[in-house]
C-alpha cells in the first residue's frame, strides 16, 4: 500500500461508505476508497453495474445503514434520502483537503472560473511551478492527487456544489470572481447560493475578490487578508484605459493580450493577484498570459465569412455570464438564447437585451416558455426556433456585414446537448455547413 492510500486508510472513515453519485468523481472516489481496504459502495439512480447498487434517492431510506456518504457534486442533498440519514457527509474535495500537503490556489464563482484557473496552472508551471489542475474543470482532485506525478501545487476550480461539504480544505490563495443567480433549481434561494460560494472566502488565508460586484463584497466579510481587484477608479488593483493596473501601477497594456474582452481582462488581473499573493511576480507570469488564447466555447470565433462574425460562448449558461458577452460586443448582435433555465429569472436578461445592441433574439431549447414569458412582458421580440440548425439558417437570412452572431444561451443545454461543449460543437458545424 503506498503512501497516499495508508494515508487514505488511517483517517479511518467510518464503516460502511457510500459513494454517492458516480460520475467521474465519484468513480474515482470508489476506487480509491475500496483500494485502501474499506468497505465502500457506489449508488446512482441509473447505473445498475457490477458492486454499484441502483438507489431512489427520494426513497428516505435509501442510504439506510451508512456511516459515511461520500456525495459527488451532480447530487442534489436536498433529496429525501439526505434529509432522513444522520451519516456524516462529505466529498472527494475534503478527502483531498485531508490527504494533501500541498499549497492549494483555489477558484470560484459564477461565471470565469475555467478561464482564471487554466490560465493560472499555465502561469504557475511557465514561472518553474509544477502545477497541477483539477476539479470542477474536469479532473477529479482525487485523480490528480493519486496520480504518481511531483506537484508543487494544486490549482482548484470549485463549483457551489464542491464548496458544501469540504470544511478542510484551506487554500493558501483564493479567488471569488463574481457570485450572480444561477444554479437556483439546487438551492433554495439565491442567499443559499451565495453562501456555498461564501465558503471559500472563509476558509482561504488570502482572498483575490471582485470589488465591482456586491455579492463578492459581502462574502468578503467572512474572509480574512480580502484584495480587492475591479474597475473603479479608486481601486489599487484594476483595469482602467487599456491597462492592467497593479498596486497603482501598470504592469500589462491589454492590446498585448490574445485574450479580448473586458471580462477577460478582469481575469487577468485577478490571476495576477493570485500569483502574486502565492509568490511569483508578474514578470515571471506576463509571457504565459500574454500569448494564452482562451478556452473553447468562450468567445470562440468561428466563421467572419461575408463580414458577419460568428461567435461561440455556449459556456455562457446563466444570465451573467451573457451580459458580459453581450457587453463586450460591439456593433449589431443576432442573439441565439435558451435551454434549461435553472429557475433563472428571465426579466433581467430581458432588461440587459433591451440596453444592448441586440437587433434579433433567436430562441432554441425544448422548453422557453419562462423565457418567452419573460420577453413578451418587457416587449423584447424573438423567434422561436426551437432547435440549432434552425437557428443559424434565420440567423443567416438576418445577418449583414459588421453584424455578430452570438451563440450565448443564459442556461444550461441538457434538454438538447450532453453539455454546454455539445451544443458549441453544434452551433460551429451548422455555421460551417450554411457557409460554405
Amino acid at each position: 500500500m503506498d503512501t497516499l492510500t495508508s494515508k487514505l486508510r488511517a483517517l479511518a472513515l467510518a464503516e460502511p461508505i457510500y459513494v454517492v453519485g458516480m460520475g467521474a468523481s465519484g468513480h474515482v472516489t470508489l476506487d480509491l476508497l475500496r483500494e485502501a481496504g474499506y468497505n465502500a459502495i457506489g449508488l446512482d439512480e441509473r447505473l445498475d453495474e457490477r458492486r454499484i447498487e441502483k438507489r431512489n434517492f427520494d426513497d428516505p431510506d435509501a442510504f439506510a445503514g451508512a456511516a459515511t456518504l461520500v456525495v459527488s457534486p451532480g447530487v442534489d442533498r436536498r433529496r429525501a434520502a439526505f434529509t432522513h440519514n444522520y451519516a456524516r457527509q462529505i466529498n472527494d474535495i475534503e478527502l483531498f483537503a485531508l490527504l494533501n500537503d500541498k499549497p492549494v490556489l483555489a477558484v470560484t464563482g459564477s461565471n470565469g472560473k475555467s478561464t482564471v484557473v487554466t490560465l493560472l496552472a499555465a502561469a504557475l508551471n511557465h514561472a518553474g511551478q509544477r502545477a497541477k489542475l483539477c476539479g470542477n474543470i474536469g479532473r477529479p482532485v482525487l485523480d490528480a492527487l493519486f496520480d504518481g506525478e511531483p506537484a508543487d501545487c494544486y490549482v482548484l476550480e470549485l463549483s457551489s456544489y464542491q464548496l458544501e461539504l469540504c470544511p478542510s480544505l484551506y487554500p493558501r490563495v483564493a479567488a471569488i470572481l463574481n457570485i450572480t443567480p444561477d444554479h437556483l433549481d439546487r438551492y433554495d434561494d439565491f442567499a443559499a447560493y451565495a453562501a456555498a460560494k461564501t465558503n471559500l472566502v472563509r476558509q482561504a488565508s488570502i482572498t483575490i475578490v471582485n470589488g465591482d460586484d456586491e455579492n463578492c463584497v459581502a462574502a468578503a466579510e467572512q474572509g480574512q487578508n480580502i484584495i480587492y481587484y475591479g474597475n473603479a477608479p479608486t481601486l489599487p488593483n484594476r483595469v482602467e484605459n487599456g491597462k492592467i493596473i497593479l498596486h497603482g501601477h501598470s504592469v500589462l497594456d491589454t492590446a498585448r493580450l490574445n485574450l479580448h474582452g473586458a471580462h477577460n481582462h478582469s481575469n487577468i488581473l485577478c490571476t495576477l493577484l493570485m500569483l502574486e499573493a502565492y509568490g511569483v511576480s508578474p514578470s515571471q507570469a506576463l509571457p504565459a498570459i500574454e500569448t494564452f488564447a482562451g478556452l473553447p466555447h468562450r468567445m470562440q470565433t468561428v466563421s467572419t465569412e461575408g463580414g458577419v462574425h460568428w461567435v461561440d460562448d455556449s459556456k455562457a449558461t446563466n444570465i451573467g455570464a451573457a451580459a458580459a458577452s453581450l457587453a463586450g460586443i460591439h456593433g449589431p448582435v443576432i442573439l441565439i438564447a435558451g435551454g434549461v433555465g435553472k429557475n433563472q429569472d428571465f426579466a433581467q436578461l430581458a432588461a440587459i437585451i433591451k440596453t444592448s445592441s441586440v437587433r434579433h433574439v433567436l430562441l432554441i431549447g425544448v422548453d422557453n416558455r419562462a423565457m418567452q414569458a419573460a420577453f413578451t412582458a418587457a416587449n423584447v421580440a424573438y423567434e422561436d426556433c426551437g432547435s440549432m440548425d434552425k437557428a443559424v439558417e434565420r440567423a443567416r437570412s438576418l445577418a449583414q456585414a459588421g453584424d455578430t452572431v452570438l451563440l450565448a444561451p443564459a442556461t444550461a443545454s441538457f434538454d438538447q446537448y450532453s453539455g454546454y461543449d455539445a451544443r458549441g460543437n453544434a452551433f460551429a458545424y451548422e455555421v460551417t455547413s450554411t457557409c460554405r
